[in-house]
């Protein structure tokens, strides 16, 4: 039996996995590699902040508090920017920061009248603080803010 084929054989090659597929299997370096690949020009605010957060995760707070900042840059008002900007602030135990950020994110912000309009619902409310309680390593800190 002959194995010759009059087609040739096509290495098989696995798909590449979106940065949202990386980020939930937790590997932020090769989500965050998967980002940084994109020119600075074509980012978008989310790109800002799912690099925040593989940095996050990478021990990079840092870098992650200037993605956030290039976030907010072209979105003021992006409640997950400012979420993962409070993360970032709480790593580098800049606290205070921290405990703005989050107010910001949440539409707290006692300096701006209209934040509350950043986040509108009750249920969007809840999706930030389950988030901000996964990135807060002392739940402590968690328990005084919310209190």
């Amino acid at each position: 039996m002959s194995t010759d084929s009059p087609f040739p054989r096509q290495p098989v090659t696995a798909p590449v996995p979106s940065v949202s597929t990386l980020l939930q299997q937790g590997d932020y370096a090769m989500a965050l590699n998967h980002l940084q690949r994109i020119p600075e020009s074509e980012r978008q605010v989310d790109d800002w902040v799912n690099q925040a957060v593989c940095l996050i995760h990478l021990d990079r707070a840092e870098a992650a508090l200037e993605a956030c900042d290039r976030a907010l840059a072209t979105m003021p008002d992006h409640p997950q920017a400012w979420l993962f900007k409070g993360v970032a602030c709480h790593r580098l135990q800049r606290h205070e920061d921290a405990y703005a950020c989050y107010n910001q994110a949440l539409g707290k912000d006692q300096t701006n009248p209209q934040a509350g309009t950043v986040l509108k619902t009750w249920q969007q409310q809840v999706t930030a603080i389950r988030s901000f309680a996964k990135h807060v390593k002392d739940t402590r800190l968690l328990r005084l803010w919310l209190n």
